[in-house]
C-alpha cells in the first residue's frame, strides 16, 4: 500500500475517531448537545484536512478520489485527460482572482502525469 493511501487511511479513521468521542455522550445525536468547544474541535479537524489542491473535500465523498475512477474509467486515455486538465488550469489562471491556486492545480496534473509514465 502506498504511503499517501495509508495516510489518508488513518486521517479518515483519526477523524471518525475523534468524531464518534465527541458525539458520545450523548445518544441522540443533536446540535442543541454540542458544546462551543465540541464545535471548535470538529472546525478544527475540518481545516486540518482541507486542501482545496490536493485533495478537495467535494471530490472525496466515497471510498474511492474521483481521480482514481476517472483513470479506471478512461484506461489508456487517461493520460490525454490530465494533459488537458493542466493546459485547462494554465490557461484560466490569468483571468481568476484564485490564480496560484490554478497553477498549483495546473502542476498537480503534470505531476500526476510524470507519475502515470514513470509507472509504464
Amino acid at each position: 500500500m502506498q504511503i499517501g493511501k495509508l495516510l489518508d487511511r488513518f486521517l479518515e479513521w483519526s477523524f471518525q475517531r475523534k468524531a464518534n468521542l465527541l458525539f458520545k455522550r450523548s445518544k441522540k445525536m443533536s446540535i442543541d448537545n454540542i458544546t462551543p468547544q465540541e464545535w471548535d474541535s470538529v472546525r478544527q479537524i475540518t481545516k486540518a484536512n482541507h486542501d482545496p489542491v490536493n485533495r478537495p473535500s467535494h471530490y472525496n465523498q466515497g471510498k474511492f478520489e474521483c481521480i482514481e475512477y476517472i483513470k479506471q474509467q478512461l484506461g489508456s486515455e487517461f493520460p490525454s485527460y490530465l494533459e488537458g486538465s493542466a493546459i485547462k488550469y494554465i490557461h484560466r489562471h490569468k483571468n481568476k482572482n484564485a490564480n496560484i491556486q490554478d497553477l498549483e492545480k495546473a502542476k498537480w496534473y503534470i505531476n500526476k502525469l510524470i507519475e502515470h509514465y514513470e509507472n509504464l
